[in-house]
């Protein structure tokens, strides 16, 4: 036993021996020349160019992290930033023994342009045309410009032309450059009508709302819609229950989240935004105080009956017909309120309107009931009621 196991031990060495000596005399192919260039993420796949060779061996591809490329043949595909190395091999091939040569390069990551400085000031239907000023960015790339309604205005190169009223979106692209991927900027454009009498007023939106003077004061005939403060700011528009509860700098919302309700009783306001210091009212205009909303009170008679005078007429808007007169043509809308909890109710029955009066934690409002009777109340902050605004 001791010797059959001698004898193939033996056989085993010679064999091992033997393909020793067939690697070894085998030639280095001399692989040389495998370079690949710096890289950016999010270029096309790109085919690899075999290294210089004195083999006609077949090259295989490896990655060393296939987090950061994939290999597929000859072709590499990007995946993730970083510094990859990819690895050449050659097979054996006539004479020439097996070897491999690597390639590290890295693989930039584009980064997003910093873009800014792009607001534009509402124009009027008329208006000669004119010109943007183009944003700042950090990258340099080149910028073009479009609109999201030709309609209302068009555009060549940076010159923009007012076709109508209305809004558009413009926006400014800018191209792909060095590190930078390409990036855009929107501002919004508002063309309203050019007025061409005293009893109207236009807020920064473009609503078009008229006007009666009533005694020495001018109101509003309509509640206010806009969804930004004289300044451009927007204003949150805060449908969400719980977030309508949680608000203290200022929000709207439209009765029921029913847009329909919008066209006809406006927008509810919270007081946060009413008291607001960037201003709710358009330009030359202003949130009436308890004294000036007591002015108007005194006017039509100076008792809680004598609401008629300020209630639009017939039962389209309100629920009942009750004789009322709209003498003042002060057009009162039911609009209905929101209470600081974010339940809605009285829509057809109450027109309620904030005063910018506020009296330590609640506020003033002035109700018209459906009955025609007025009252002055004080209300939380956080409900949402309608707003009138008057002239300064």
């Amino acid at each position: 036993m001791k010797y059959l196991f001698n004898v193939l031990m033996l056989a085993l060495l010679l064999q091992f021996t033997s393909c020793e000596q067939q690697e070894s005399d085998l030639i280095s192919p001399e692989l040389s020349d495998f370079t690949i260039t710096p890289k950016l993420l999010g270029e096309a796949p790109f085919i690899l160019t075999a290294p210089k060779s004195k083999s006609d061996g077949a090259f295989i591809y490896k990655v060393n992290n296939s987090n950061l490329a994939s290999i597929e043949g000859n072709v590499v595909t990007l995946k993730k930033g970083g510094v990859c190395t990819i690895t050449a091999i050659q097979v054996s091939s006539g004479g020439y023994k097996r070897d491999s040569i690597q390639a590290t390069f890295p693989i930039g990551v584009l980064q997003q342009p910093v873009m800014s400085d792009f607001t534009i000031e509402s124009k009027m239907l008329g208006d000669a045309p004119f010109e943007l000023a183009t944003p700042k960015s950090n990258s340099k790339g080149l910028i073009t410009f479009t609109s999201s309604n030709p309609d209302v205005a068009s555009i060549n190169g940076n010159m923009v032309t007012i076709k109508s009223v209305g809004k558009t979106t413009i926006t400014a692209n800018q191209e792909a450059n060095g590190v930078y991927m390409a990036g855009k900027l929107n501002a919004e454009l508002v063309v309203i009508a050019r007025p061409v009498e005293d009893n109207i007023v236009v807020d920064i939106d473009g609503n078009i709302y008229k006007t009666i003077k009533i005694g020495t004061q001018t109101w509003m005939m309509e509640n206010l819609k806009t969804t930004r403060y004289r300044n451009g700011t927007p204003i949150p528009n805060l449908a969400d229950q719980a977030i309508w509860q949680s608000d203290l700098t200022g929000g709207y919302c439209i009765y029921g989240n029913n847009l329909a309700n919008e066209a006809v009783y406006g927008k509810l306001y919270n007081w946060y935004a009413v008291n607001n210091p960037k201003e709710l009212s358009p330009e030359g205009w202003h949130i009436p105080s308890d004294a000036e909303w007591a002015i108007l009170y005194n006017y039509i008679g100076g008792t809680r009956y004598e609401g008629g005078k300020i209630q639009q007429q017939g039962n389209t808007y309100w629920e009942y017909d009750l004789g009322q007169s709209n003498i003042t043509q002060f057009t009162a809308l039911p609009g209905g309120g929101r209470d600081e909890k974010g339940i809605f109710s009285s829509i057809k029955y109450d027109g309620i309107w904030w005063t910018k009066t506020r009296t330590g934690v609640l506020a003033v409002a002035y109700d018209l009931y459906n009955k025609g009777y007025i009252d002055r109340v004080e209300r939380e902050k956080a409900s949402g009621f309608s707003v009138r605004c008057i002239k300064d």
